[in-house]
């Protein structure tokens, strides 16, 4: 007599799997069971070796990521979808595959071995070396075809140098005939290596890659490539643009979803990713953990947002590039700003890619700035430094300069550096004159209302620069409000050549100066000597040392003859 067993019982079972699968993959993970690439009807899923057997895929490999998605059978046809590769076995079949038009290898690195490329179909796969040593990588597959085959290094398919080839290995009874191979290739410690195979004469056809490493591996720890957490040695994760976290660190619980991540600002775009990639894409990071929620790299609050205008380039007296601009936070005219802060929720920031001009005679504030020094010490006019309303220890344009700040510590900014407060501000009394909005020209010629929050110079005209910030002040029925805003300033070629601290198109534009000949320069700063090249209104010998300077690459015997004839004109 067959027993059936009661319906709740075998729901019971089924239930008691469910659970002892997901405690044997939780105790997998926290016994540190590596994950790999698993192929599973050409999707690719970064799971354990046994995860993978459940779902019936194809396992590639411990640590094998995945990168260009290795489980596409389209990838690999060229060397930016290379597929990777793992030490031992590695499938492979160029039958649909077509020229990846990367050009025909330099068959002088393997005479008489038979290469004959011929725009071959080909396969590529990429490698890093996890230590110092060599590979042998060869096609011995006896159900092969005549292959052929390449071996690269580089960091990317753009910096690919050819080191090795072959189209006619040793023959060996377990191979097909005339498999390829390469032997005792140095490798490098964290360097990426490309196998590129095709056939002779274009033959195609399906086979197998092997990649033997002799060498001693160095130790692996977690390594943070923007949120994604892999294991790797240190060199590979340099190469790669990671964040290496230690020998022996894990991937558990993903170590670099938030805590070694950050927003990073680039040209006004942002992104998420490690300190390391801010840095090397010259970004402004924000720090670890914060994030692109509103795009903090270009934002307006509902009461505020932040303009500049460039006031001046190249103004030190060193000659050095640079750029300087005023930076203002627009709020109606009939509104004031009392306090610029920050907490730890929201950071106040103030940072540049390159660095800040900091006069050795001024100060992180406009109290510290004494109009006195100008004559004396006229690049101490340029000296970086932050505010509300005032430009100096005077107060102007303001009778008087009532600037306060408390919890900040300039240090790293006063060094030419960047500020960061999470527990501090710079503020006036909601009774003194220079919170007060008052009328300012943009870097765009735009009149607008606003408080002046700092005065600052960064060096080299290609750097950006932040400024983010809690803002608080008053509107016009006396009633507290409270905003934060950010923005990205860079400088966009602006000149000012009649020294106004008035960009020369908004001269022109808001009829303050004359263009009669529109040529996008102010009629007063033209002069009307022919050869005036250095533009100080007359012609002379520094005008000729000029034109000797750069002869004959701009200048020829006429120009000079030129300049001769008009010599002393504006003298």
């Amino acid at each position: 007599m067959t027993r059936c067993r009661p319906q709740f019982n075998l729901l019971a079972a089924i239930a008691g799997l469910i659970v002892a699968t997901i405690a044997t993959a939780e105790g997998a993970r926290a016994a540190n069971v590596p994950d790999g690439a698993c192929c599973v009807v050409g999707e690719c899923r970064y799971i354990t070796e046994n995860d993978c057997d459940k779902l019936g895929g194809v396992y590639l490999g411990n640590d094998v990521i995945c990168d260009d998605n290795p489980c596409d059978a389209q990838n690999g046809n060229t060397c930016n979808t290379a597929l990777t590769a793992v030490e031992g076995d590695n499938p492979f079949d160029t039958t649909a595959a077509t020229d990846s038009g990367a050009g025909d290898p330099d068959e002088t690195l393997c005479p008489d071995t038979y290469l004959d490329w011929d725009a071959s179909p080909d396969i590529w796969f990429k490698w890093s070396a996890p230590g110092n040593g060599s590979i042998d990588v060869d096609t011995c597959d006896p159900q092969s075809y005549d292959t052929s085959i390449v071996l690269y290094e580089g960091l990317s398919c753009d910096t690919l140098i050819q080191v090795a080839c072959n189209g006619d290995g040793p023959t060996i009874p377990s191979c097909q005939n005339y498999a390829s191979a390469v032997e005792g290739i140095t490798v490098t410690s964290g360097q990426t290596y490309w196998v590129r195979i095709g056939g002779w004469q274009g033959a195609t056809g399906a086979g197998t890659m092997h990649l033997n490493f002799n060498g001693s591996s160095d130790p692996t720890g977690s390594c943070c490539i923007g949120i994604d957490c892999l294991v790797l040695t240190d060199a590979q994760c340099v190469a790669m643009g990671g964040a290496y976290n230690g020998d022996g660190a894990t991937c558990f619980n993903n170590p670099c979803e938030s805590s070694n991540v950050g927003a990073c600002c680039v040209g006004g775009n942002c992104t998420v990713g490690t300190e390391a990639d801010c840095d090397a894409a010259s970004g402004i990071y924000f720090g670890h953990g914060s994030n692109c929620s509103g795009n903090p790299c270009n934002s307006s609050g509902l009461y505020t947002s932040i303009h500049w205008n460039v006031i001046g380039v190249d103004l030190l007296t060193t000659g050095e590039p640079s750029y300087t601009v005023d930076v203002y936070v627009e709020v109606p005219a009939n509104f004031r700003i009392d306090a610029v802060a920050g907490n730890p929720d929201q950071q106040k920031t103030v940072a540049t890619t390159t660095t800040f001009y900091q006069d050795q005679l001024g100060g992180a504030t406009s109290q510290h700035i004494n109009p006195a020094f100008f004559p004396m010490a006229p690049d101490l006019e340029w000296d970086s430094r932050v505010t509300i309303g005032s430009l100096n220890v005077l107060g102007d344009p303001f009778p008087s300069n009532e600037l306060n700040e408390i919890g900040i510590d300039w240090t790293d900014f006063e060094a030419g550096g960047n500020l960061a407060v999470g527990n501090g501000t710079w503020f006036v009394l909601p009774l003194d004159e220079q919170g007060q909005s008052q009328p300012f020209i943009d870097n765009a010629c735009q009149e607008r209302n606003g408080v002046l929050v700092g005065r600052l110079t960064s060096m080299g005209h290609e750097a950006e620069i932040l400024f983010e910030a809690i803002f608080q002040g008053r509107d016009a029925d006396n009633v507290t409000w409270q905003d934060v805003s950010t923005r990205t300033i860079s400088y966009g070629g602006e000149l000012d050549c009649n020294g106004n601290t008035i960009p020369d198109a908004c001269d022109i534009a808001g009829g303050n100066s004359n263009d009669d000949n529109d040529n996008g320069i102010p009629d007063e700063c033209e002069s009307e000597c022919q050869w005036d090249l250095t533009s100080d209104g007359m012609t002379n010998v520094n005008d000729l040392l000029e034109l000797i300077g750069d002869f004959p690459d701009t200048y020829d015997v006429d120009d000079l003859l030129g300049l001769l004839a008009e010599f002393g004109c504006g003298g």
